[in-house]
């Protein structure tokens, strides 16, 4: 059986802290004006067109929120469109700058709404910058929007919506965030919505997060029979909570996890072969990892690993410091 522990939505010395706007302790680095302190290392990922940053979650948000992160930058006349690859997690992502132009399989492109929902995804988007950029956005745990949305799972996946299309009510509390004069009264102004909303919520199944961290810590192979009978439960249960609370298969999640796992091997030891680097990360060979990058990203992982820095580099990187903590934590 795994030991499970969701945490436990409570207030806090320190979610009290936050929400008053008092200072709490920095951890690795600081979005310029906040004092919220930054849980992940490399928690940083600067370029010469954008700045992006991860900030921990008050402790009444820390069993559904991952992290809260920003992404900002002057407009930039030569921004290219890049793929963002799946990392397990539903986002809400509110853009207080220009909007964001999402390009489509067949050359189509559309300008994205303000205030997104992006569900769990399967295969890599590809985004690009209209103008300046200045987005904040909430990553969920893999068990976590489906509850916070208070919706199924499997509405979220590989679609992307606004955030009035999936709850109203939060909508509308996060008004006085894209109204605040600065970047102090934003950050608590968000977190003030998210607490406040959370106590509204239904709680997480509780077997989720074990399950989870069990897919996020495995580095060989695992069927869903063996992830299921490890926590005590039967296949068909595994596979109905996943679909309803996390909006994917267990099968998918895995294969997620397992690449992005690749890719961080792949960035923290260039001199690594790929066959190496397959074998590592828990595939059969190199072709098998090859097969994933395709199907996920559309593209050859030296070719995604090789691109200069840019959307790309900060949000795989990003998935790669969830999935290092979650490792360490398990």
């Amino acid at each position: 059986m795994f030991d499970i522990d969701i945490g436990v939505c409570g207030l806090d010395g320190e979610e009290a802290a936050l929400c008053a706007g008092e200072e709490t302790s920095p951890r690795f680095g600081m979005i310029s004006g906040s004092r919220t302190r930054v849980l992940y290392k490399r928690a940083s990922v600067t370029d010469t067109d954008f700045h992006y940053d991860e900030i921990d979650p008050p402790a009444t948000l820390a069993s559904h929120v991952r992290c809260i992160w920003r992404l900002r930058g002057p407009a930039s006349e030569a921004a290219p469109a890049e793929p963002i690859v799946p990392d397990g997690c539903v986002e809400i992502v509110l853009n207080l700058a220009d909007p964001f132009i999402r390009h489509t399989e067949g050359g189509a492109s559309h300008s994205q709404s303000l205030r997104l929902v992006t569900g769990q995804l399967s295969r890599a988007i590809t985004i690009a910058p209209s103008g300046r950029m200045d987005l904040w956005g909430i990553r969920f745990h893999p068990w976590a929007a489906a509850a916070f949305l208070n919706v199924q799972g499997t509405e979220l996946r590989d679609r992307m919506l606004t955030v009035s299309d999936v709850s109203r009510s939060l909508d509308a509390a996060l008004d006085p965030v894209v109204d605040a004069a600065t970047d102090e009264d934003r950050r608590r102004a968000l977190m003030i919505a998210l607490t406040t909303h959370a106590r509204t919520i239904r709680p997480v199944d509780p077997v989720l997060p074990g399950l989870v961290s069990v897919i996020a810590n495995q580095r060989e192979l695992l069927s869903v029979r063996q992830l299921a009978r490890g926590a005590g439960l039967g296949t068909r249960r595994v596979q109905a909570v996943f679909a309803e609370r996390v909006g994917m298969s267990p099968k998918m999640l895995m294969r997620i996890s397992r690449f992005q796992r690749a890719l961080r091997i792949a960035r923290e030891r260039a001199g690594l072969s790929w066959s190496a680097v397959a074998m590592e990360a828990g595939y059969y060979d190199q072709p098998h990892l090859n097969h994933d990058c395709q199907e996920i990203a559309g593209c050859a992982p030296s070719a995604l690993v090789a691109k200069e820095p840019g959307l790309t580099e900060a949000f795989l990187t990003a998935g790669d410091r969830s999935r290092a903590e979650n490792e360490v934590d398990g």
